[in-house]
């Protein structure tokens, strides 16, 4: 019974290995190719920068117009699920008010911060100057919980004071993901605005979108509760 157990595995081995002789070699400029996949990838990605880019116009809408970028580069771009444009525009019109109170609400918050370290400033004191980086702080603290919420309204469905919490929490736990996406984002924004074409802002905005996905997914797959057998759609943790 053993031997014919070790002659089934080598079998089992030669049919594996005749298998991959015959399976085609994945062509670079082939229609089905690396180069043309890229190429399509690239263009979807400069697409949906576009749509984020006008759909920041109103200003209360930069929220769900980032809810709705990240929503597409991860099921559209990473998955490969459906289409750019169809699974920006579902996010945008399912997260909507949503995107728009937080927007509003953290627009409010940084205003009301900037307006306390002007006033701080200006005194000119030593109380002045220790509360001026308090507030300096707190703003960068707000600015790390934004990293995540945006994310996180793009995959619950939950209270928006629990997504503040949320994003919080996963801003401390991670917050070597937090630090790197925040002087990324800053440093793309001042080489942007001072050192590379306005043009840039076409591209640059979607590739990084597209980057911090690869760490904040990392962050979000560790509060998602794992698909049940029959959920065919759990695109999030293929």
């Amino acid at each position: 019974m053993g031997r014919k157990d070790q002659y089934d595995r080598r079998a089992d081995a030669a049919r594996d290995e005749e298998a991959k002789e015959k399976k085609p070699k994945r062509k670079i400029l082939g229609v089905e190719g690396d180069l043309i996949y890229f190429m399509t990838k690239t263009g979807q990605v400069i697409i949906l920068n576009i749509l984020w880019l006008v759909s920041c116009i109103p200003i209360f809408t930069i929220g769900t117009a980032t809810t709705s970028l990240y929503y597409a580069m991860m099921k559209n771009i990473r998955r490969n699920r459906s289409y750019p444009t169809t699974e920006y525009f579902a996010s945008f019109k399912r997260t909507f008010f949503s995107g728009s109170v937080l927007t509003l609400a953290l627009g409010v918050w940084l205003f009301t911060l900037y307006h306390l370290l002007v006033i701080a400033a200006d005194q000119g004191t030593e109380t002045g100057y220790f509360l001026s980086r308090i507030y300096i702080g707190v703003m960068v603290v707000t600015a790390g919980i934004a990293i995540y919420l945006f994310p996180v309204l793009s995959r619950f469905t939950m209270k928006l004071s629990a997504m503040v919490k949320l994003s919080f929490v996963m801003a401390v736990r991670y917050f070597y993901f937090t630090v790197l996406i925040l002087a990324g984002t800053a440093l793309l924004a001042w080489l942007m605005f001072y050192h590379l074409s306005y043009m840039t802002i076409l591209v640059i905005p979607g590739v990084w979108c597209y980057l911090c996905t690869f760490m904040i997914e990392r962050a979000l797959r560790r509060y998602m509760p794992k698909p049940d057998e029959d959920n065919q759609d759990a695109w999030y943790y293929e």
